[in-house]
Order: C-alpha cells, then sequence, then structure tokens
C-alpha cells in the first residue's frame, strides 16, 4: 500500500508540475503578446512629427530656462550634461559656427549640411525653427546656437505597457493554475469527508470514483477495500454462525449417546438386570456409545485445531507425487480391501511426473478423514474407483463411491468434510464434494512445484 501511495504522489508532483509548466506558458505567451500589442499601439500612436514636435518644444523651453539659470555659454557648454542625465529620453546635439560644441550621445545624420551663421546683438525667440530639424538656443554670452534634438518620451509609455503585461501574466498564470488543479483538489477534499465518513463505522457508504488517473485508481483502490472488509466482516459473521451451528448439532450427536449411555450405566448399577447375558449385550452397547462420544470429540476437536492455524498458513514440503499416490492407493485403501471393499484405480503419473507441495501431516488427515467417511457409507457390492492424473500443474486426486442404502444420520453436521476443505485451502488447493445419483463425489486439488530458496 506505501508503495502505491508513493507512486500515486510522484504522479501527482508531476502532474502539478505540469499544470506549472502548462499554466506558464500560456499566462507568458499571453503576456508577451499583450506587450508587443502595446508597444505596437505606443510606437504608431506617439512616433510621429507632430506630437514629437510637441515634446520637442517643451523640452527645449526647459532647457532654455536651464540655460539662463546657470549661465551656459559655449566656453561651459559641457555642464548640460547634467540636464542630459535628468532628460533620459532626450537626445540633442548643440551647433555653432558649422561645428558640434556638445553632443549628449546623438549625432543627426545630417547635421553637417546646415551653415549656421552667428548671430549678433539680441537674440531672437528660442524655439524658432531653422529648418525642418532645428532649434535656436540663446546662450548666456550672447551668441545663438542650433540644437538637433529627438525626443523617445513615449518609450515611457512602453514602461508602463511592461508592467500591465506582468501583470497580466501574473493574473493569467493564477487563473488557468487555478482552474487545472481546482478539479484535483475537489476531488481530495471529497474523498477526504468520504473517508472520514467511513472511518466513523459506515462502511456501507460508497468511495465515488472519477476518472482513470491516479486519484481515481486509488479511490477505486480504496473502495475495492471497503467492499473487501464488508466481504471479509460478511466471512467472519457466517464463520462465527456456522461454528455456532456446528457446535450446536454436535452437542445434539453427543447428547444423543450420552443419554442412551447413561441409560444404560444407570440400569446396570442399580443391578436390576439380573439376566448375565443381558447385562453383557448393555455393556457392549456402551462401550459401543463410548467410542461413538470419543470419534465425535476428536472430529471436532480437528476441526477447531484446523481452523486456530495462524495467519492461515501451513509449512508444505515438495513430495514426489508419483510416491503419494502410489502410497494412497497401494497402502491407504488396503484396508478397505481386507474389509471386503472392492477397489478400482486409475493412476496415470509416472516417476517423472514431479513434486507437489504438501504439508504430510495435515494431508494424512484429509486421506484419514475420505477413508473413514467410506467406511461408513460406501457400499460394499459396488466398487471404489479412484482416479489420479495431473491436470494445469494440479494433482488431482478423485474418489467415487456407491452410497449404501442404510446409512444412518450419524454425520449429519459433516464436520469431517468441512475441516478437510479447510485443509486444502491452506494448502492453495481445493477439497470438492457431491451427491450425485445415489453415489459421492470426492476431488482433492493440489499444487504442483517444488519449494524455492
Amino acid at each position: 500500500m506505501s508503495n502505491t501511495l508513493g507512486t500515486i504522489r510522484t504522479k501527482l508532483l508531476w502532474k502539478l508540475l505540469g499544470c506549472i509548466v502548462i499554466s506558464g506558458c500560456i499566462a507568458g505567451a499571453c503576456a508577451y503578446g499583450f506587450t508587443q500589442i502595446g508597444y505596437y499601439y505606443v510606437e504608431n500612436t506617439f512616433d510621429n512629427q507632430e506630437i514629437n514636435r510637441t515634446f520637442q518644444l517643451r523640452y527645449m523651453e526647459n532647457l532654455q530656462n536651464y540655460v539662463n539659470d546657470n549661465s551656459i555659454s559655449a566656453a561651459n557648454i559641457s555642464e548640460l550634461e547634467a540636464w542630459a542625465a535628468d532628460n533620459t529620453y532626450v537626445y540633442f546635439s548643440i551647433y555653432q559656427n558649422n561645428r558640434m560644441i556638445f553632443n549628449s550621445d546623438y549625432v543627426y545624420a545630417d547635421s553637417g549640411d546646415y551653415e549656421l551663421e552667428t548671430v549678433e546683438g539680441e537674440p531672437d525667440e528660442a524655439y524658432e525653427v531653422d529648418s525642418d530639424y532645428m532649434y535656436r538656443l540663446n546662450l548666456a554670452d550672447g551668441t545663438l546656437a542650433s540644437v538637433d534634438m529627438f525626443c523617445y518620451d513615449y518609450w515611457n509609455y512602453n514602461n508602463y505597457v511592461l508592467a500591465a503585461s506582468i501583470v497580466l501574466g501574473v493574473l493569467l498564470f493564477v487563473i488557468i493554475f487555478t482552474r487545472l488543479v481546482n478539479r484535483k483538489l475537489t476531488y481530495i477534499h471529497q474523498l477526504e469527508r468520504e473517508l472520514q465518513i467511513l472511518e466513523g463505522g459506515n462502511l456501507e457508504y460508497p468511495i465515488t470514483v472519477k476518472g482513470n488517473d491516479e486519484l481515481g485508481s486509488l479511490a477505486k483502490g480504496i473502495d475495492e477495500m471497503r467492499l473487501s472488509i464488508i466481504e471479509n466482516n460478511s466471512k467472519e459473521q457466517q464463520l462465527l454462525q456456522a461454528n455456532k451451528n456446528l457446535v450446536t448439532a454436535m452437542s445434539h450427536d453427543l447428547r444423543t449417546p450420552l443419554t442412551t449411555l447413561t441409560g444404560y450405566l444407570e440400569l446396570l448399577s442399580a443391578g436390576d438386570v439380573a439376566d448375565e447375558q443381558k447385562r453383557k449385550h448393555y455393556l457392549e452397547l456402551s462401550v459401543e456409545k463410548t467410542h461413538e462420544i470419543k470419534e465425535l470429540s476428536d472430529e471436532l476437536f480437528e476441526y477447531f485445531l484446523v481452523y486456530g492455524e495462524e495467519q492461515r498458513h501451513i509449512d508444505v514440503e515438495s513430495v514426489p507425487a508419483y510416491e503419494l499416490v502410489a502410497d494412497l492407493i497401494e497402502n491407504q485403501f488396503l484396508g478397505l480391501e481386507e474389509e471386503g471393499y472392492s477397489i478400482s484405480s486409475t493412476n496415470l503419473l509416472d516417476y517423472d511426473s514431479g513434486n507437489c507441495l504438501i504439508n504430510p501431516q495435515y494431508m494424512k488427515r484429509v486421506l484419514n478423514n475420505i477413508l473413514s467417511n467410506l467406511e461408513k457409507y460406501a457400499d460394499r457390492e459396488s466398487p471404489i474407483y479412484i482416479h489420479c492424473e495431473i491436470e494445469a500443474d494440479n494433482l488431482i486426486i478423485s474418489v467415487r463411491n456407491a452410497i449404501r442404502d442404510n446409512v444412518s444420520g450419524y454425520e449429519s453436521t459433516k464436520i469431517g468434510l468441512i475441516t478437510c476443505d479447510r485443509i486444502m485451502k491452506l494448502h492453495q488447493g481445493q477439497f470438492l464434494f457431491y451427491e450425485n445419483e445415489g453415489e459421492f463425489v470426492v476431488k482433492i486439488i493440489i499444487k504442483m512445484g517444488n519449494i524455492t530458496e
């Protein structure tokens, strides 16, 4: 069971990892697509000349104020680096007298095509455009300079798009992952509730089995275990009832000869029987009832001894099948022939038939019970048929006899046959018996094989 649970746990972990990967891939793809669409929208909306010029005019006003506030002239033009550092999304170059005097890390490709003249006297408006690309800048020394500027302010919107894409990706991952595992989690919680019901003692409550995955297999296994427990409990109750019925029947069977024996002994002890022949007859009947009581008590003891085997396990050993059959036919049934029974045997085994797995002590009890039944019930006028063969890796011993007409109800409980059935189950074999048209048939099925180390 622990190995099964370990396998299920491993598979569930792999499925969980798969859900994470699937959710991550879908969420990542959606976030990437949203980012590209957002970038495209920002690019097409803000990257045009009209909007750029709006940004450039605003930056030129700010730049002019900075020049005025910090007295920036051509001599200290490098101090504009501080302004360039504060305005990340602006790239500009400043020209004076046809040469570049400042560059914020950007050079316009066509800047050399413009020849700008030095302007003396009062500067013109700072934001008048010399050409389609240039702006005028009034320096602190009274001279004019031309500014080639390009703005990337809309890149800031790309950051917003990226942030929104990350948030969207995380939300999608959580939603998809939750949807993927929610059914499993719900099913696990359902199984937990149902197990709690079983723990409460209600074994009739069925376990819900959904799907063919690991959880479904686990639920099916739990439900089969529940049914097995119910079946075992039912068998145990049946066994207890059978034992109770057996004890009751045996008590009745014992009471009858005991009552008779008590009556004979009371007559003998009272001295009411004067005839020696009659007294001897009563003594013989008393001895006969004593033997009958002993035989019944021995069978009852044997029954409970066999059913007391721990864990339904007995030690077996490898015995040549041919020798077992030969001993049965030639030795065990020899006493029946001496008592006037006719034996007809068919032995299809030879020395190379292999070994069978038996416990000799318990197998002897089975054979003794069969012989005892034959002595009690077999018709002496009809032969007893014995057939031995190997079929499907099993040794099969069949005994068939006609039932005599004057059979008393002596063994109404069939305790001997029940004991044989129990012994053969302990051997992992079978014991079959039935009556058919005045005949009684017994089949013993024994497993073939060898003891492995």
